[in-house]
């Protein structure tokens, strides 16, 4: 996490299905990047994880997200690929969290943003999700993974 306090010469770019957000995320190609993909994707944390949630999961990738001012998600699922998501915040100060809704979208728990923090996320029909608010301040960074 320490190589993520400095971002100078670091390469960014949008994310595929959200052109048009106030999102951003770390190139591939970057070293760090390199570096998160592999220990995800490693069989001692994937096997891990799987038996935490007793589910037999597959490395899908790894962001490092920067949400600039404007930044909100409504509630939402993930893409219906994914079994599982991890986030863990990185940047500190305050911003905004991420919420777990019922079906009403009535929030039912939320997750401050604090550095090193975050939740796993199963992903089902009921597991919808989005921001608190909006970015109105410094950027809401944060770490992404994604499990089949």
């Amino acid at each position: 996490l320490e190589e993520l306090n400095s971002l100078e010469n670091l390469k960014f770019e949008k994310l595929e299905r959200q052109l048009d957000f106030p999102r951003q995320r770390i190139d591939y190609s970057e070293t760090i990047m390199k570096k998160l993909k592999i220990f995800f994707s490693s069989s001692h944390i994937t096997n891990s994880l799987g038996k935490k949630f007793d589910r037999e999961l597959t490395f899908e990738s790894v962001d490092v997200w920067f949400d600039s001012k404007g930044y909100t998600l409504a509630p939402h699922t993930d893409d219906s690929r994914i079994k599982l998501a991890i986030q863990i915040y990185l940047g500190t100060g305050d911003n905004i969290g991420t919420c777990l809704y019922d079906g009403q979208e009535n929030i039912i728990e939320t997750f401050q943003y604090k550095f090193n923090c975050g939740y796993a996320l199963l992903n089902n029909a009921v597991s919808l999700h989005g921001t608190t608010g909006v970015v109105d301040n410094d950027l809401r960074k944060s770490l992404y993974v994604r499990y089949q």
